[in-house]
């Protein structure tokens, strides 16, 4: 569980380790949020045994999206089901489909 928590601050740290309702990351560029949240859903997987496929992350950009998917695989390893790691308009798409 430690290396979920390495190089992470007091209050990422605390992003990543609460379970109780959601939680929302705003903070400015470079300070940390893709890496808080990536983290938070290894977190939830790993250590709570969530199944990925009931986690919603969603960011702004495609780009974001991507390297969310990228950082979090690289984390957890292997293949995990990523199709709710997307952007509002893609997630609004598939409520709509």
């Amino acid at each position: 569980m430690s290396d979920l928590f390495a190089g992470l601050n007091e209050s990422q740290s605390e992003a990543v380790s609460s379970t109780e309702g959601y939680y929302r990351i705003i903070a400015g560029a470079g300070s940390g949020k893709t890496r808080t949240l990536t983290h938070r859903f290894a977190y939830l997987v790993r250590e709570l045994g969530v199944p990925p496929q009931n986690i919603l992350c969603v960011t702004f950009t495609n780009k974001a999206a991507a390297e969310m998917k990228s950082r979090i695989k690289k984390i957890l390893g292997g293949e995990i089901d990523a199709a709710l790691i997307t952007t509002y308009h893609g997630f609004c798409v598939k409520v709509l489909k």
